[in-house]
């Protein structure tokens, strides 16, 4: 493994750092998503103790909820007759919304640099191997092996990066559009609550 790594050339090491980020951003995201299970049961129960104005056993009741959804609770219960409770709300609400999507534009940035740099590493390789061809005089085996073996290798750990970085890019942003629906409708919610009680 190390072979083909020092064989890949330079490019190599930007790469790694590619795959070393990707891997980190995608671990940190499956845990931030798999903490996020928001209770239909229990938001119905703490709209059901606002509309009967129990703001105290509402809001004990928003703790037990994921972070996302508790700050907006939490901070729109204490703020709930206040004026502009529905603007606190929606900035809560779109501070919250900007957690979910964090660090993927990066992610999605890594996948376009590592493909760009393997496909780089190729262009370079067959430059090495056609200056080979220009020092010895003639094409062997021999003679290009190094150049074409550097343009593979980058190109393989270029795609080997990019492909599951793609992959959990688009999947995450799948959970995220499929949150911020269910987010939003639990704000709005909220809102027109305010304006009942």
């Amino acid at each position: 493994m190390i072979d083909y790594f020092v064989k890949g050339g330079i490019l190599m090491y930007p790469i790694l750092l590619c795959s070393v980020i990707s891997l980190t951003i995608i671990i940190e995201r499956i845990i931030f998503y798999s903490s996020i299970k928001i209770n239909p049961v229990v938001i119905h129960k703490i709209f059901e103790l606002v509309s009967n104005r129990e703001f105290e056993k509402s809001k004990k009741l928003a703790e037990t909820l994921p972070e996302i959804v508790k700050v907006v609770f939490v901070k729109g219960i204490e703020e709930f007759y206040k004026p502009g409770f529905e603007e606190t709300v929606e900035d809560i609400a779109e501070q919250q919304v900007y957690k979910l999507s964090r660090f993927l534009p990066l992610l999605g940035a890594i996948a376009s640099i590592s493909t760009l740099l393997g496909f780089t590493g190729t262009v370079t390789g067959m430059i090495k191997a056609f200056e080979s061809i220009a020092q010895v005089g003639y094409a062997s085996p021999q003679v290009v092996a190094k150049g074409i073996a550097e343009a593979l290798i980058t190109t393989a750990a270029g795609l080997i990066v990019a492909i599951p970085t793609i992959a959990f890019y688009h999947y995450f942003n799948y959970r995220v559009d499929r949150y911020t629906t269910q987010f939003e409708h639990i704000v709005q919610e909220f809102i027109n609550l305010s304006k009942k009680v």
